[in-house]
This record gives structure tokens, C-alpha cells and sequence, in this order.
């Protein structure tokens, strides 16, 4: 009788032993599933700050590529394969209205082509000193997953020919 009791308890403990090891490996495989979940979302996150940065610093930093990109959008109708890469800065900081209105024209579509920002959701707005919007293209509102908005100042001119005035240029991708 004695033997059968020292079964019965070196049962029960197998049992409890299984039970805690099952619980434990359920908790480990539920916290290492949120945390996958958190670097997938922090890796994401990171990609559209980058990619955010690298369009702002080209549409801001350089006249584009080739130099008359605008006047082959508003002049010849070129659509991004003619385009290596879109800049609106003539000289430093000012961005004249040929630019401003060729990027209009060119349209979201294209600027995500020529940018390769495909998965994004591309918007470029300048708004005035009183933070009233001139001009605006692509989407505006970071509906999506994520959303990174940068904001530069600059002076851009408002019309052909009319003095440079400043003004802040915001651009948003969103995913």
C-alpha cells in the first residue's frame, strides 16, 4: 500500500510539473509574439522616417534632375521615366513657381514613381506665413498605419515673377 501511495504522488507531480511547463511555454510564446509584433511595427516605423527624410532632402536640398525637370512636365508632358529625380530649390531655400506648378502638374502618382516611394502615401503642402495652404498635392492626412510629416521653411514665390516670400513646405508619407 505504501508503494501504491508513493506512485500516486510521483504521478501528481508529473502532472503539476507538465502543467507548470505547459503554462510556462504558452506565456514565452505569447510575450515573444508581442514583441515580434513590436520590432515588426518599430522596423516599419523606421523605414517611412527614413524614406521620409530622403524625399524632403530631394525635393528640398536640389534643383532636381535633369535641372529642367519643370519645364519638361509643363512644357513636353514628361512623366517619370524622363525624370531621374524631382527637387524644387533653385537657389538656397527659394522655390520659384514654375517648380511649385510643374510639381502640381506632375501629380502623386508620378512623384511616388520617380521617388520609389510606391507603398507610401505621398503630400507635399506650402503654406503661407499666416499657416494658410498655397499649394498642396497628394494626400494630406496620415489615415494609415504610420505617418511621418516634415517641415521646412523656405520662401517660395507665390506668383510668376513676384518677390520670394517665406513660407513653410511640409511633406507627409504615410503608410
Amino acid at each position: 500500500m505504501y508503494k501504491r501511495k508513493k506512485g500516486q504522488a510521483a504521478i501528481t507531480d508529473l502532472f503539476v510539473a507538465i502543467g507548470i511547463f505547459i503554462v510556462l511555454i504558452t506565456i514565452t510564446s505569447v510575450l515573444w509574439n508581442l514583441y515580434h509584433i513590436r520590432l515588426i511595427n518599430r522596423m516599419d516605423h523606421d523605414d517611412i522616417v527614413v524614406k521620409t527624410f530622403q524625399v524632403s532632402d530631394m525635393l528640398l536640398k536640389t534643383p532636381g534632375s535633369p535641372d529642367n525637370w519643370d519645364y519638361l512636365v509643363l512644357e513636353q508632358g514628361a512623366n517619370s521615366d524622363a525624370i531621374d529625380f524631382i527637387g524644387i530649390i533653385d537657389e538656397e531655400y527659394k522655390i520659384p513657381y514654375d517648380k511649385i506648378t510643374a510639381l502640381v502638374a506632375f501629380g502623386e502618382d508620378e512623384i511616388k514613381e520617380v521617388f520609389h516611394a510606391g507603398q507610401y502615401d505621398f503630400g507635399l503642402r506650402i503654406k503661407d506665413a499666416n499657416s494658410d495652404v498655397v499649394f498642396s498635392v497628394g494626400k494630406m492626412s496620415g489615415g494609415g498605419k504610420f505617418s511621418v510629416n516634415l517641415a521646412r521653411d523656405v520662401m517660395y514665390e507665390p506668383t510668376p515673377g513676384a518677390a520670394y516670400v517665406y513660407g513653410t513646405v511640409e511633406v507627409l508619407l504615410s503608410q
